[in-house]
């Protein structure tokens, strides 16, 4: 009996080890998928790009699906859930306004459109889509969308040296300009001085100059409009008919060239009256010449859209890529 006993033993803990068992581990569950909205609500709040204030009455249309501002310029929306889709803004007190906004689930989003209160569209048009000059071309906006570093060659491209009251004038003007062009959306840029250049090369705008005594076909400046790794011309010394008309004082060249071709640096064109920078017929006759009030409170609705946005104020479906463009 006790031989018994042990054989019974010894195969039940041979059995205990494991070896030869057919019992596998336990199946991880599944998590349970998660459950999808049937809808999700869209709370906007309208103000106007121009002043800040709310906007009442304006239509919100989203796929198809319409509701009004209130006092406050609030609205709702709700709808299927996606991932974006375009919202239309309409209304007599604004211009039409096109944008996209995420629809992925229930959020609140904050939305601008010009109010048309003391607003010139045609004005607008010929600062931010070169209007004045084209009219029958409407160019999308373009802009920096980070502050450009600044290389000043030191030199012309004949090798000439240029003088430093005219360089330092130009660094002073130019930090001023990036300021007050974008209502300090840009900050103070980094100027870098050299003999080089820094055209083609991202984050930078190369400030050069023609051959002395070269550019005689009738300008004082020119600059490609907000081209990532551009240039801004700015002659030295034009010569005329016998006399220099582009150098002003004890710098060659004045404040107000430097200020209107910062500002096609940065996204702008001509307009039609002499009180602004950027006056069609040029800026050089105006030695302290600053931008108007009309040039930078719309020069500030332009720093407020997108790349690409299109008249009269559609943003664009995604990233946008524009051709380089100058202009004197």
């Amino acid at each position: 009996m006790k031989q018994e006993l042990l054989v019974v033993t010894l195969l039940v803990c041979v059995g205990c080890s494991g070896k030869g068992s057919s019992v596998g581990p336990s199946p991880t569950p599944t998590p349970p998928a998660p459950v999808q909205p049937s809808t999700i609500t869209l709370t906007g709040h309208l103000t106007a790009t121009n002043g800040g204030l709310a906007l009442a009455g304006i239509s919100t249309d989203l796929t198809g699906v319409t509701a009004l501002t209130d006092a406050l310029g609030t609205f709702r929306q709700e709808r299927f859930p996606g991932t974006s889709a375009r919202l239309l803004l309409t209304g007599a007190g604004i211009v039409p306004r096109s944008l996209l906004v995420a629809i992925g689930s229930t959020h609140d989003v904050n939305v601008e459109a010009i109010s048309v209160a003391g607003f010139d569209l045609n004005f607008y048009r010929q600062l931010v889509r070169n209007a004045n000059d084209e009219p029958t071309i409407s160019q999308p906006v373009r802009r920096w969308t980070r502050t450009p570093m600044i290389y000043l060659k030191t030199v012309d491209e004949a090798g000439v040296a240029i003088d430093g009251t005219t360089l330092d004038t130009i660094e002073a003007t130019t930090q001023e300009s990036i300021l007050e062009w974008t209502s300090g959306k840009l900050g103070v840029p980094i100027i870098e001085r050299g003999t080089g250049t820094r055209e083609g090369q991202s984050g930078w705008i190369t400030i050069k100059y023609p051959p002395t005594n070269t550019a005689a076909d009738g300008y004082c400046g020119r600059a490609q409009i907000a081209v990532d790794g551009g240039w801004i011309e700015l002659s030295y010394t034009r010569v005329s008919g016998g006399s220099t008309v582009c150098r002003v004082g004890a710098s060659v060249v004045e404040r107000s060239t430097i200020r209107h071709e910062i500002g096609h640096a940065l996204g702008f064109y001509h307009t039609d009256s002499p009180g602004d920078v950027m006056y069609t017929r040029g800026s050089w006759f105006s030695p302290t010449g600053r931008p108007s009030t009309r040039e930078r409170s719309y020069a500030a609705i332009a720093y407020a859209r997108p790349v690409g946005n299109t008249d009269p104020d559609v943003d664009p479906s995604g990233a946008v890529s524009l051709a380089p463009l100058s202009v004197r």
